[in-house]
């Protein structure tokens, strides 16, 4: 006999004395009969479940409750758990810090040499970056992770940021060259882009509930930049500004630096999406832990059995234990 059937015959024996239906004249061919038909139907039950694989792959399992949801459904509420983790989520990027360096090589005729160096700092200020989820793109993989690639939009927006930029001549540059640096404040622009999450959820069963845990390992997006036209304007004039025959205008000029910032704003600027954004969340796909029977409420203990994926279905099972109250 199947454990689940022990447990309901349990339940049923354990609750009779109380109901006072049947009396001790007619209830031994009244269990008589109920064992003839439960015989009949558990027969009849049993040659269903030898043609329907659906049904047979549920007593693999060993727990008494067993749950089964079609890939189907399980990928479509992956797909959904994912797409909340950033779906109008507002990253505050006041404390990013950006740094880009290069060195400036030029012919002369003396040859290739080396002219100096460019150091560029950024900080971001007060520039928000807009994050919005796209449809996710969901695959199970066995026996308990769901791979998930999340495509993320990033959103236009506009802020503050502050530029600190470093030349620092080298070589035979130094003999016309002076070192100089500048501190800007501009306003940066977040470009209009989309970048592409890959991770997994990670199925887990806490006996009457499934849970799923995000797994993504890189959490970084490299945001692309620009800075509005007026402050390449104010950075292109303090550049100029440097741009004279006795501060290296003869080997350097200020399209050199504009070539490197723009350069380094095409780049990007990488960013670590917050961990208290993932986090993990139950499906909505639970086991009630009471029944009521004969109008009392008899309380259950779950216990989780096992969990696994297969091509086409999602089975979880726990074990059942009644919850003994004392008498009164």
């Amino acid at each position: 006999m199947k454990p689940g059937f022990r447990l309901a015959a349990a339940l049923s024996a354990s609750l009779l004395p109380a109901c006072g239906v049947l009396s001790d004249r007619d209830a031994p061919r009244r269990i008589e009969k109920l064992q003839a038909q439960y015989d009949e139907l558990h027969r009849r039950f049993e040659t269903a479940v030898a043609s329907e694989p659906l049904v047979a792959s549920a007593f693999e399992d060993r727990g008494q409750v067993v749950l089964a949801i079609r890939s189907g459904l399980i990928e479509q509420l992956a797909g959904s758990i994912a797409a909340r983790y950033l779906d109008k989520v507002t990253v505050d990027l006041a404390d990013v810090r950006a740094h880009g360096k290069g060195k400036l090589d030029k012919k002369t005729f003396l040859g290739k040499v080396k002219l100096g160096d460019w150091d560029v700092r950024v900080e971001l200020g007060t520039m928000l970056g807009h994050l919005r989820a796209a449809q996710p793109v969901v695959s199970l993989r066995p026996p308990d992770l769901i791979d998930i690639e999340l495509p993320v939009d990033v959103e236009e927006s506009l802020g503050g940021a502050s530029l600190h930029f470093t030349w620092d001549s080298a070589g035979v540059a130094n003999m016309v060259c002076n070192d100089f640096e500048t501190s800007l404040a501009i306003e940066g622009r977040v470009l209009p882009q989309r970048h592409t999450l890959k991770g997994a959820l990670r199925l887990a069963n806490a006996g009457g509930r499934l849970t799923e845990t995000p797994l993504f390992p890189d959490r970084r997006i490299q945001v692309r930049m620009d800075l509005t036209p007026a402050s390449w304007a104010a950075v292109e004039k303090a550049l100029r500004s440097e741009d004279t025959l006795g501060k290296c205008g003869m080997l350097a000029s200020a399209e050199d630096g504009l070539a490197f910032l723009r350069a380094l704003a095409a780049k990007g600027i990488g960013i670590k999406l917050p961990d208290s954004i993932f986090r993990a969340v139950d499906l909505p796909a639970r086991v009630q832990e009471s029944v009521m029977v004969n109008q009392r409420a008899i309380g259950l203990r779950l216990t989780a059995e096992s969990l696994r994926i297969d091509t086409a279905t999602l089975w979880s099972s726990a074990s059942v234990q009644v919850q003994t109250s004392p008498k009164p």
